[in-house]
């Protein structure tokens, strides 16, 4: 038995796969689920990692330690179901083949289960599993009779255990309260939450950043900072954070959230110890990958500026964008821009010093914190061995 850690576990399984594979060519079959188990293992990013795939599904965890926050789970959760269910559309949407594999795309779909408890990992045959009993939970959830109680085919299943570990109670305030018993383990308690209206959503958001050829009010910011993705993402926009990098703020309050979650429409205001309050609005929020910002200017002006994250070989390279003062008119922008031309080496000069003290956030964190470090890197393979591991899983006696 390996080290035990208590913490999130996670399932992603397919919906009607076996229908899918026995309807279906098998050499056409297999281009499809390529790109939908392609879609997971995109989605499934830090503080998760990969454990295995297991015919129908894959298995992921998240320790505690490694979890910042409870809405970086639900990030993870949007992001599997939305990548899946893009692929899927964009398959049926520009597949003009007739054969039977392609026409049983539709049929296709994605159904999430989160737990939150005890495990082992350990190495068997050079592969890393989990162990013991809330494992088999989650895996016994599995079989279950959710679709037929609720009528909701495409959703996500969380445990009691799970919803308290995310802490986020406006979240579940309007998921389907549902339970299901087994011999072994009895009655588990879950909430159940419709996936269809969250990817429904995310296509109607619209991608609003700062360009590349887009006219800039001072030069880019460019800092790496020794973390990972998820958690400087959490430093950067986590109401608790902020105080932590940006110099000088006094009070810190977030307004306009949807179910307890920061999002498109979200208002920060952040106070300074001079007295002044400056009005953040968020206009586009895509976790883990870029956050933009209109900061409320006089006469109804705004300035506009995206914070990009991306994977880097120390952490996560941060890239800062902000375009020239706008505003609704070109008289008042004139106004606004002749304002604020002496400020401009102060806010380059700030920005600066925000980002060394993120950097200095993430070193403190990761000293003070050796057990939230990420779990050791397991491989993951291509699109195409996962296709041929699951085919053959799903040929195998379950073992659960």
């Amino acid at each position: 038995m390996g080290a035990s850690s208590r913490g999130f576990l996670l399932i992603a399984d397919i919906t009607g796969y076996t229908r899918f594979l026995q309807g279906s060519e098998l050499d056409h079959a297999r281009g499809v689920l390529e790109r939908l188990f392609g879609a997971l293992l995109e989605g499934l990013k830090s503080p998760f990692t990969l454990s295995n795939v297991q015919g129908d599904a894959i298995l992921a965890h998240a320790p505690a330690a490694a979890v910042p926050a409870g809405d970086q789970v639900l990030d993870t959760v949007d992001a599997l179901y939305c990548g899946f269910a893009g692929a899927l559309e964009d398959m049926i949407r520009n597949t003009t083949c007739r054969c039977a594999a392609c026409r049983n795309i539709a049929g296709l779909d994605l159904k999430l289960f989160l737990h939150f408890g005890e495990y082992a990992e350990q190495t068997i045959a050079g592969r890393q599993e989990l162990s013991g009993p809330e494992v088999i939970r989650i895996h016994r959830l599995l079989k279950n009779n959710i679709t037929a109680a609720t009528g909701v085919r495409a959703y996500a299943a969380f445990t009691d255990a799970a919803a308290s570990a995310i802490g986020i109670t406006a979240y579940f305030a309007e998921a389907r309260p549902h339970a299901e018993s087994d011999a072994q383990f009895g009655e588990t308690s879950l909430r159940i939450v419709d996936m269809r209206p969250v990817w429904e959503a995310r296509k109607t958001q619209r991608l609003d950043v700062v360009g590349e050829n887009e006219p800039r009010w001072i030069p880019d910011l460019v800092k790496d900072v020794p973390a990972p993705p998820d958690r400087v993402w959490h430093y950067l926009t986590h109401p608790d954070q902020r105080a932590g990098w940006v110099p000088d703020v006094a009070r810190f309050m977030r307004s306009k959230t949807r179910d307890g979650r920061a999002g498109v429409g979200t208002v920060d205001h952040c106070a300074h110890g001079s007295g002044q309050v400056m009005q953040f609005t968020i206009v586009d929020w895509r976790p883990g990958q870029h956050v933009t910002y209109h900061l409320a200017m006089p006469m109804a002006g705004w300035i506009k500026y995206t914070i990009f994250l991306a994977p880097s070989a120390s952490g996560t390279r941060i890239s800062v964008r902000i375009a020239r003062p706008a505003a609704p008119t070109a008289l008042r922008r004139w106004l606004l821009r002749r304002m604020l031309r002496k400020m401009v080496a102060g806010v380059e000069g700030m920005w600066r010093v925000s980002l060394d003290n993120l950097v200095a956030l993430a070193e403190r964190h990761a000293a003070g914190m050796p057990s939230a470090a990420p779990a050791a890197s397991v491989p993951v393979p291509s699109p195409r061995v996962f296709v041929e591991a699951s085919l053959a899983a799903a040929a195998a006696p379950s073992r659960i």
